[in-house]
């Protein structure tokens, strides 16, 4: 190929330079030119052909010579940038021409010098941005050697670092923006302004401005924990204040206006507030010395509730001997205020145990008083399913008591463990506490029974020897009583025997039934009850009035009043020989016709 190319370039230049020496020649000849003169003018035209020639020979030797120099410096920049940007070097196959050669290093070259403006740029946004946040964070900045070209490695490394700059920069933002509202609050709280520089900076900085470093936020932290004690403490301060001031109150017997006066305005536990009740109890203790026995005696009256609430036991409250002294001087008041003290201390040791205890206790006794309930009669008259709701309210109960009695258990044992004393309660330890209240309670409920059991012996009894009273039925049936006419000269045993058959209620409720049965066939009369019960009712039984029922109870025991007045003696053979005494038992025809009056 090289050869045919330069084949035709070599006859075209042949035939060029024939053109141009026969057109020569053609010109001198017309102008007349000899052979030495058309020689001469050949010599000087081959001449500068030659000089042109040599012209373009050296022309293209410096063209040439550049190309191998411009390759030259491209191969030494794409070293230096293959060794800036951390890649491999390039190598240029041996079979290319120069021009090759140097297209090649020269598109080579400017890829690697973009790639080398890109890692810069980036680097340059990445640092200006890694640079922001550790000044904010207070950290150190991703190391780079000056002058150095990030590799894509590094790059990675720098964009990951500052991504986790910025989580960490958002997240104590976000804690420092939550922990200043706690601690503004607080400040606001206690009414108190910042006493150090950096709470100072804290509060009146705008939040961009703060520097969310390690240091300032553990300090923002001590900051807000030591506010936070304060304002427990300050809680504490100001609800032991209200206490003894109205303690005071009480042994003073300060009127509620004048109380309410003062409470007006006094809300919260800021230093206005702690000032204004020391101002007030440092009166009041002026006060208090004017009136000793008056504060004596209530103080006692407190140390009797707190001794209740600590479930002190008598020989507990007898160590205290100045309880029973009675003259009134500042030395037994302070004795008096120590033993207060000391009871307050006491039960703040154990304030939760103590609140369980007394929620137990609450429990206990409501227990008691709806078991007594359980046995009073009238609660049957109750209407809406307030026996159902009783029932549920006392299984609830009864389904607590023995969760909280294991909760105190537990918090017993670990108070014990913690102090190293015993916890006793009315001078027992919890279990025996706990099972003596048991045993009361189940003592009481067994006297109630038997008290039960003996009125109702001694209501059957009665109703055997005098016959049986009209009683408010505890399930009262709406059948109406009938009428009672009292025959005014039947015998008074019979009486009480046709009384005692002729209510169906008085014998349903005895014990043994058959028993008494067999006494009224024996009766001194030789018959049967002259009431012969009916077969039952299935059906729905009416409701008795209770105006009736009292009304002929009324009527009986008047009769029986009037008979024994009269001192008639009866029998089945005799009657009065009285002339005012009634009728005799012979006047009134058969028993079965005395059993229809009746």
């Amino acid at each position: 190929m090289a050869n045919t190319c330069r084949e035709e370039t070599r006859l075209g230049f042949s035939g060029d330079t024939d053109n141009f020496l026969n057109t020569l020649f053609q010109i001198w000849e017309k102008l007349g030119m000899d052979d030495a003169q058309k020689k001469t003018r050949g010599e000087a035209a081959r001449s500068h052909v030659r000089t042109l020639m040599q012209s373009m020979i050296t022309e293209e030797e410096t063209l040439m010579s550049r190309v191998e120099k411009t390759i030259a410096d491209f191969t030494d920049k794409l070293d230096k940038l293959c060794e800036e940007l951390s890649l491999p070097h390039i190598r240029v196959p041996a079979d290319l021409t120069m021009i090759q050669k140097e297209k090649l290093l020269r598109t080579k070259v400017e890829l690697m010098n973009k790639e080398k403006n890109d890692r810069l740029s980036k680097y340059k946004a990445l640092h200006a941005k890694d640079q922001e946040l550790c000044e904010c964070l207070n950290m150190t900045p991703y190391y780079l050697p000056t002058g150095a070209i990030p590799s894509l490695q590094q790059l990675k490394e720098c964009e990951k670092h500052v991504n986790q700059l910025q989580a960490e920069k958002d997240k104590r933002f976000l804690q420092f923006t939550a922990t200043k509202r706690k601690i503004v609050d607080l400040y606001n709280l206690l009414e108190m302004d910042p006493e150090s520089s950096f709470g100072h900076d804290l509060v009146c900085e705008d939040d961009t401005a703060f520097q969310l470093s390690t240091k300032n936020m553990d300090q923002m932290k001590d900051l807000l924990e030591s506010l936070t004690m304060l304002n427990d403490e300050m809680i504490t301060e100001v609800e032991d204040l209200w206490e003894r001031l109205r303690a005071l109150w009480n042994r003073l017997e300060i009127t509620d206006i004048d109380r309410e006066a003062f409470e007006e305005g006094k809300k919260g536990h800021g230093k206005a507030v702690i000032e204004a009740l020391k101002k007030e109890i440092e009166a009041c203790e002026k006060l208090k010395f004017e009136n000793m026995r008056k504060f004596v005696d209530g103080i006692r009256s407190e140390l009797k509730a707190w001794w209740a609430k600590c479930y002190y036991s008598k020989e507990q409250r007898d160590q205290f001997q100045g309880f029973y002294e009675d003259d009134c001087t500042e030395e037994l008041l302070a004795r008096h205020e120590e033993e207060l003290e000391k009871m307050r201390k006491y039960y703040n040791t154990a304030k939760e145990l103590f609140q369980k205890l007394s929620h137990r206790d609450e429990l206990f006794k409501k227990m008691i008083v709806m078991e007594e309930e359980a046995h009073n009669v009238n609660r049957y008259k109750n209407r809406g399913g307030k026996l159902l709701q009783e029932e549920k309210i006392r299984k609830k109960i009864l389904k607590d008591i023995p969760k909280i009695e294991e909760e105190i258990a537990e918090a017993v044992l670990q108070w014990e463990r913690s102090t190293g004393q015993e916890f006793k309660l009315n001078g027992l330890r919890y279990p025996q506490f706990i099972e003596s209240e048991w045993n009361n309670f189940y003592e009481h409920k067994e006297q109630q029974k038997q008290s039960r059991l003996q009125a109702k012996a001694k209501q059957t009894h009665d109703e055997m020897l005098y016959g049986s009273k009209a009683s408010i039925s505890m399930t009262p049936s709406k059948r109406k009583l009938q009428p009672v006419n009292t025959p005014v000269r039947t015998p008074l045993k019979s009486r009480k025997i046709n009384d005692l058959t002729r209510t169906p209620n008085t014998t349903g409720k005895l014990p043994n039934s058959s028993r008494f049965h067999s006494t009224l066939l024996s009766s001194p009369f030789g018959r049967k009850p002259l009431y012969t019960p009916k077969t039952p009712h299935t059906g729905p039984r009416k409701r008795r009035s209770i105006r009736l029922m009292e009304k002929a109870v009324t009527e009986r025991r008047a009769a029986t009043s009037r008979r024994r007045s009269r001192d008639a003696t009866f029998s089945h053979t005799t009657v009065s020989s009285d002339d005012h005494a009634a009728p005799g038992l012979a006047a009134h025809g058969s028993y079965t016709d005395f059993a229809v009056r009746a």
